[in-house]
């Protein structure tokens, strides 16, 4: 021991493997770069809004309103010149009410609904017996068509949801999408026919509801079979990662040769910025799904002092 009481033993080994040590944290280092390049644990050169809309060419409306303030759980606006309150509107039903003044047809959508498509028109090709992975998955759900808090209990690959689930089945994948039937009607037949069938999956899925299987279904009579195919082949390559994201609304114009003009729209208030989900989403647009989409701003104009 030295005079402070450190041991001299230690401080020869470590003066005699000085370089040795010195080499091994470098190497450390450099391991730790590498990490940091591939998997970052924070992220700080995160494209902004403006830079995901430009370069996936994403079109924004802008539309100018009153918005409503203090209000407590969303926004709430009226159009410019209107001081009757009790006409307040969501952003989202404000834009709503806009489209269906041009003549369009409006459905509000988000993810709900193109969950409980993929889960109607795919639970065959997800619940296959054949799959060596397949394993039982217990689940509970409540509200409309859940079990009140009954466990309930589905069929699922060990790998589902994830990239190598359809890596794995691709060629049943793409079989499956063919046995759905090549016409819009064809779908809705098939669509109906599973639709009791496939609810087990379907609540694991967050997607039960009599509302989420409506709109599934109009969802097919709108965008038509290609498209819809497109859209479950998409989701079902990595369902995890895709599921959510989806635009408020879902327009078309109605007419006697059926839906011309459809169109997604995503509403924004002044404050809004988009998630993660909706960037993987907008990207996904980009490269496969191809439907037209854009984003309507509802800029605040002006303020409004709520009124009891």
């Amino acid at each position: 021991m030295d005079d402070a009481g450190k041991s001299l033993v230690l401080w020869l080994e470590h003066q005699q493997h000085k370089d040795q040590m010195k080499q091994i944290e470098r190497e450390v280092l450099a391991e730790i770069k590498q990490l940091h390049a591939t998997h970052p644990k924070y992220v700080y050169d995160e494209p902004s809004d403006a830079d995901v809309l430009k370069a996936n060419g994403v079109r924004v409306t802008d539309a100018k309103a009153a918005y409503l303030t203090p209000t407590r759980d969303r926004v709430l606006v009226l159009p410019l010149g209107v001081t009757d309150q009790t006409q307040a509107q969501s952003v989202e039903e404000f834009v709503a009410t806009r489209l269906r003044a041009d003549g369009r047809e409006v459905m509000f959508c988000e993810s709900l609904p193109f969950q409980a498509l993929y889960g109607c028109l795919m639970y065959l090709w997800v619940q296959d017996p054949a799959d060596p992975l397949i394993r039982p998955a217990g689940v509970s759900r409540e509200g409309q068509g859940g079990t009140d808090g009954q466990l309930i209990w589905t069929l699922l690959p060990a790998d589902y949801g994830r990239q190598a689930h359809a890596d794995r089945r691709q060629a049943e994948l793409e079989a499956h999408l063919d046995f759905i039937g090549s016409t819009t009607d064809d779908l809705l037949w098939a669509f109906d026919y599973w639709l009791e069938y496939s609810r087990p999956l379907r609540q694991y899925l967050w997607a039960y509801s009599a509302e989420d299987e409506q709109r599934a279904r109009t969802i097919i009579g709108v965008l038509g079979v290609e498209r819809v195919k497109t859209i479950l082949r998409w989701l079902a390559e990595s369902y995890w990662d895709r599921y959510v994201g989806w635009p408020d609304l879902l327009t078309w114009h109605e007419t006697p040769d059926g839906p011309r003009g459809v169109l997604f729209v995503e509403v924004k208030s002044s404050s809004d910025r988009l998630s993660d989900d909706q960037k993987t989403w907008i990207e996904g647009n980009r490269e496969t799904l191809g439907f037209d989409f854009e984003i309507v701003k509802v800029n605040r104009t002006l303020r409004m002092q709520v009124t009891e």
